[in-house]
């Protein structure tokens, strides 16, 4: 994500309500997104195209493909459209047709949608299941119009047929569910270009389809970047203390109970309908009167004093303490803080040492790790080290869900960290981690 949450103060009884970071609950598509809305009866009724016209979106981009694809939708063409075409395990085909009602003069018939001429053709990319390409006529490679079908299957012949059909973007997430839905309806043959024309409910001729057994596109729209739909979660680890909870707006709404006092902490998960891709972020709730309480960005971002006992050979292969002695059992990292390693008793025993590019690596340009030892030899003794998460790369290392920590003289005592607010990861078991080489 972008950017992080502050951490906030409120005082007993007190309540606020912040806005999200920008891009919180974006997808991680590329290239524009394109929401289909359908009348499906049987599940999801939408599913989300990512279009590639844009660095990343795929290996060959089809720019002047997708801007004749969106002028259709800008249009609003396809809204209203049908699939007119169903030929399973192979395509499920629209744009060509609006659905008609059964008054209208040609006789319930399927109407042409208005086109804006043809677009060169652009192969490359591969029709691979969920991919969507145009639709053409045969023997004419730059004959592509408004038509366009969906790939239900790998259908790599389509690569090289009538000089390669242009795949110009792909379904998203579970929408191929929704697609797979779609294309299961029942298929009926009127002949000329309805000859394999889906429907929900079987007809006794033409003119007797109702306008909604058609499988009909509803609603075509392009998605802003910025604003893209998502469902948000957020949870309060202590209800008791504070209550958390979404507003219709999307925003969070906090609410610190009357005479409450400690510190809370909120997470906040946002996942994509577009994609199912999550972001999630969590901050911390300090709730009080005394002055102790409201403190200051600066003070609560002081340095923690980490104690580390002498060390084990078997698992978890360290104990952790706090500057007061007190035993720090769920520990984990706060990527908006510093933390001071130092040895427990001046322990000279295993030497040890933190870092985020495994045993006895430097570490990334994500953390900075300032003071005594060095990555292939530890702190021992009264030797101390002091390790933060550079600001600019905290969300990013929070993707990485966790700080390993090791002895530098054996491999095998190898554990980590989680990070507060970050990915969930197995932690504190070696036998979990990625694979590490022996060097004892």
């Amino acid at each position: 994500m972008a950017s992080n949450f502050d951490d906030i103060t409120l005082k007993p009884s007190g309540k606020t309500t912040l806005k999200l970071p920008k891009k919180f609950g974006a997808s991680e598509a590329k290239g524009t997104v394109v929401e289909m809305q359908t009348n499906n009866p049987i599940g999801e009724k939408s599913f989300f195209i990512e279009l590639f016209d844009k660095k990343g979106s795929a290996e060959r981009l089809t720019k002047a493909t997708v801007k004749n694809f969106l002028k259709y939708v800008q249009s609003d063409l396809y809204s209203g459209s049908i699939f007119h075409r169903s030929v399973p395990e192979f395509v499920l085909q629209g744009g060509g047709f609006s659905a008609p009602l059964v008054s209208s003069a040609n006789g319930g018939m399927p109407a042409a949608i208005n086109n804006f001429g043809t677009v060169d053709n652009q192969p490359g990319n591969s029709n691979l299941k969920g991919t969507i390409a145009m639709a053409k006529i045969g023997g004419q490679p730059d004959s592509a119009t408004n038509q366009w079908f969906i790939n239900l299957n790998d259908n790599p012949d389509l690569d090289s047929q009538n000089d390669g059909f242009t795949v110009f973007g792909k379904v998203l997430g579970s929408g191929m569910d929704t697609v797979e839905q779609l294309s299961s309806a029942d298929i009926f043959n009127f002949g000329g270009v309805v000859s394999q024309l889906p429907l929900w409910n079987p007809p006794g001729s033409v003119v007797d389809v109702q306008p909604d057994d058609y499988l009909t596109i509803d609603v075509a729209r392009q998605l802003s970047a910025k604003k893209q739909p998502f469902t948000l979660f957020v949870e309060s680890s202590d209800d008791d203390l504070l209550k958390a909870s979404v507003t219709k707006k999307q925003r969070i709404k906090l609410k610190a109970s009357s005479g409450a006092s400690g510190e809370v902490e909120v997470n906040v998960r946002s996942v994509s309908l577009v994609d199912g891709s999550e972001n999630e972020e969590s901050f911390d709730v300090l709730i009080g009167e005394a002055p102790s309480m409201r403190l200051s960005e600066k003070s609560r971002r002081k340095v923690v004093d980490v104690l580390v006992d002498g060390g084990s050979l078997d698992s978890p292969f360290y104990r952790f303490y706090d500057g007061d002695g007190n035993e720090l059992e769920k520990f984990k990292i706060n990527v908006k803080k510093s933390y001071r390693f130092k040895r427990l008793d001046d322990a000279e025993t295993h030497p040890f040492y933190v870092g985020d590019s495994g045993f006895n690596q430097p570490s990334s340009k994500f953390v900075k790790i300032k003071g005594d030892g060095v990555f292939d030899g530890g702190i021992i003794d009264s030797e101390s080290f002091t390790f933060s998460v550079k600001k600019k790369h905290r969300s990013t290392f929070k993707q990485v869900g966790r700080l390993d920590f090791f002895c530098t003289s054996h491999s095998t005592m190898y554990g980590s960290f989680p990070i507060k607010g970050g990915q969930s990861q197995d932690t504190l078991d070696p036998q979990l981690q990625d694979p590490i080489v022996p060097m004892d």
